[in-house]
């Protein structure tokens, strides 16, 4: 379960800024449905939350802070035994203030895993890690369980035994943590399972999915039923997947040469014995006459099929998966090519078919998800860039300009201009001056 995360000087982040999946105290609306307390009985947690603003205003950048820190927890250690000491880490600093550029990037999480709540963060620049800290909370207490500063690390003897006598084997550029890890420590392991089980997605390049989630229409009978029953929401009758070659290298101009030609036929045959086949999707409409369900019509996924439903389809197994198990899934660009009645079934998967609190956190431009019915206040986070190109984060219950109600036309007021975070145009005359002369534009007008 995810609480809260927090990122500084990286990207469009200046000053650091926390994204909450807390909810305000001060939201009653939704209270059994949109919300759940934790296994710590500490916070009351959002299922899902929304984020919005302009484009370029920062929204993705929160994703990619999200996803740089995972993937420096799980291959810190890999990458700096891969490329040697000598390796610089690709740090994406602020860039537009002075100060920014010698400082480190700031990166920290706080989550739930298996009944215990962990904080874990870091500092680093492009030569190293600057400070390094995990907590944990037994019953209401935090205990710290290591800190480091530089290469010194101080150790809770008591409660990380784990980490004794491996700051010697910590390079400045790896973190501790994934150091105790690769020796077998069992909370750093917990930590990086954490960090496994994070799903983070992009919207816009669904294809990365689609090979699992056709993996799981084979292998998974339960997942079979369960997106047979989705897909109806498609008008498509059936889903099924079945073997087709693989591309072959003799779709190229094979040169006579009698050598080179023995080559490629090898690989072919090697290909054909030994993962010749990949799956495919074939999904499956019904045809009628007068009316009359005379057959079952199968249409190539790939061809027929539209983009939106080639991306929901791509996008189930992962969805499944998070349900299933009660992850944390991120997605940036959720609603592209989605309809908006097709983006409010899934989050209210969230809300209605969610036993093992699950938790959806999406970027989007689609104001018609802006609905008091849909989203508490505190379930809708704004980015905004001020004019020196610095990011801040807030949320509709945490809106600093005047009191946002309850029972607030969301989208109609964040269209208007009320909340912020929405694109400036100018003066558009100019624009058209610079396309049309004066004469062109009068007759245009």
């Amino acid at each position: 379960m995810l609480i809260e995360f927090t990122a500084g000087n990286y990207l469009s982040f200046k000053k650091p800024v926390t994204f909450s999946m807390v909810g305000a105290d001060s939201v009653k609306e939704h209270g059994e449905t949109h919300a759940f307390t934790d296994p710590t009985n500490k916070f009351n947690l959002l299922k899902v939350s929304a984020i919005y603003g302009a484009n370029g205003s920062g929204k993705s950048n929160l994703i990619a802070s999200i996803l740089f820190m995972k993937k420096f927890v799980l291959h810190s250690f890999r990458d700096a035994l891969l490329e040697k000491n000598e390796r610089s880490l690709e740090i994406d600093k602020f860039l537009l203030n002075a100060e920014t550029e010698k400082e480190p990037s700031l990166f920290e999480i706080v989550f739930i895993y298996q009944r215990r709540r962990y904080r874990y963060g870091f500092e680093i620049d492009e030569n190293k890690v600057h400070y390094e800290w995990l907590f944990f909370v037994s019953t209401t207490k935090e205990i710290q369980l290591f800190v480091r500063e530089g290469q010194t690390i101080t150790c809770n003897n008591r409660s990380f035994k784990e980490g004794k006598g491996l700051d010697r084997k910590t390079r400045k550029n790896v973190l501790f943590l994934s150091v105790v890890a690769q020796f077998d420590g069992e909370k750093a392991n917990k930590v990086l399972d954490w960090f496994k089980d994070l799903r983070i997605i992009s919207g816009l390049n669904d294809r990365g999915y689609r090979d699992y989630t056709i993996k799981k229409i084979s292998d998974d009978k339960k997942f079979k039923i369960w997106i047979e029953t989705f897909i109806k929401f498609l008008e498509i009758d059936d889903i099924s997947t079945d073997k087709e070659p693989k591309p072959q290298i003799n779709g190229i101009d094979i040169p006579k040469d009698g050598d080179m030609r023995n080559f490629i036929n090898t690989l072919n045959i090697l290909q054909k014995k030994k993962g010749g086949l990949r799956d495919k999707i074939t999904t499956w409409h019904v045809k009628f006459d007068n009316e009359v369900v005379i057959d079952k019509v199968p249409f190539d996924f790939e061809k027929q099929e539209s983009e939106g439903t080639k991306k929901l389809i791509s996008l189930l197994g992962p969805l499944y998966d998070v349900l299933k198990k009660g992850l944390v899934l991120v997605i940036d660009e959720l609603d592209s090519r989605f309809h908006p009645l097709l983006t409010i079934k899934i989050i209210e998967f969230f809300y209605k078919n969610n036993p093992n609190l699950a938790q959806l956190v999406f970027a989007s431009h689609d104001t018609n998800l802006l609905r008091k019915e849909l989203f508490r206040r505190d379930q809708i986070w704004f980015a905004e860039k001020n004019r020196y190109g610095e990011t801040d984060l807030y949320s509709l219950v945490e809106y600093r300009e005047y009191r946002v109600r309850e029972d607030a036309s969301f989208s109609k007021d964040y269209l208007a201009g009320k909340y912020g975070a929405i694109p400036f145009f100018g003066d558009m005359n100019n624009i058209l001056d610079l396309i049309y002369d004066e004469k062109e534009k009068s007759v245009k007008t």
